[in-house]
C-alpha cells in the first residue's frame, strides 16, 4: 500500500500545478456530455429491444401458438 501512495506522490511531484489543473480541465471538457450521450444511447437501445421483443412475441404467437393450443386440446 505504501508503494502505491509513494508512486502517486512521485507522479504529482514531477508535474507543476498548472499542468495538473490543465489536465483536469481537459478531461472535464471532453467528458462533461458523456453522461447525457450515454443515457440517450441506452434509452434508444432499450426502445429498440422492446420493439424487437414485441415483434418476436407476435411471431411466436402466430407461428407456434396455434400448434401449442392444438396439442393441449388433443391431450385433454
Amino acid at each position: 500500500m505504501d508503494s502505491i501512495i509513494n508512486y502517486i506522490l512521485e507522479f504529482f511531484r514531477e508535474f507543476n500545478i498548472q499542468t495538473i489543473l490543465s489536465l483536469a480541465v481537459i478531461v472535464w471538457y471532453f467528458t462533461n456530455d458523456m453522461k447525457k450521450e450515454l443515457k440517450t444511447s441506452i434509452d434508444n437501445l432499450d426502445k429498440d429491444v422492446r420493439e424487437m421483443n414485441t415483434r418476436v412475441s407476435r411471431l411466436e404467437g402466430t407461428v407456434y401458438g396455434n400448434d401449442l393450443y392444438n396439442l393441449k386440446e388433443k391431450k385433454q
